[in-house]
């Protein structure tokens, strides 16, 4: 015999107030469900067009995601203090496989391995990153590419900057 589970109807106010405390936008079809529910009435079709004409579409947040910024720039800093002694530890482990005879893993170096590591320690500060990744990003952090002046406009007339970057083709003269 199978059992059935009660399903209780969405509070769909309770989902659109939520989500306008927190900043969100609300989708088209939610805030007429809302409102039917909050009078416990259906609106009438003419109503409830009205009233997803006049939502406004919604639009992606700006700004660099969570992942960029200071935080990183002091996770980076941290890597550049850890990895030298993790990369002296992994290079003295290989050594000592080598030299009692075991072979050690072929294509891991102790500079991958040390990455892993740091990786593994700081998870929180880096979330899925690959140790190629993180390699890369610590090679640009400490070569000052990470925060390169050519990528960065500073310059009040973007206009200009968009030419700046992306000049126009010359044109041949005939």
């Amino acid at each position: 015999m199978s059992k059935k589970y009660q399903i209780l109807p969405p509070d769909h106010l309770t989902f659109v107030q939520t989500s306008v405390r927190l900043g969100r936008s609300v989708a088209g079809e939610d805030l007429p469900l809302a409102i039917e529910q909050s009078i416990q009435q259906p609106l009438p079709e003419d109503l409830r067009n009205i009233v997803r004409q006049a939502l406004i579409p919604t639009v992606k947040s700006r700004g660099r995601p969570a992942k960029f910024g200071a935080a990183l720039d002091l996770a980076l800093e941290k890597v550049d203090q850890r990895y030298p002694a993790l990369l002296r530890y992994e290079q003295r482990k290989k050594d000592r496989l080598l030299k009692s005879g075991k072979a050690a893993l072929k294509g891991e170096s102790p500079s991958l391995l040390a990455y892993a590591r740091l990786l593994q320690h700081m998870k929180d500060e880096f979330g899925p990153m690959t140790r190629e990744g993180l390699k890369n990003m610590h090679w640009k952090y400490r070569n000052a590419h990470f925060h390169s002046e050519d990528n960065h406009a500073d310059s009040e007339d973007y206009d200009a900057e968009i030419d700046r970057l992306f000049p126009a083709p010359k044109r041949r003269s005939s």
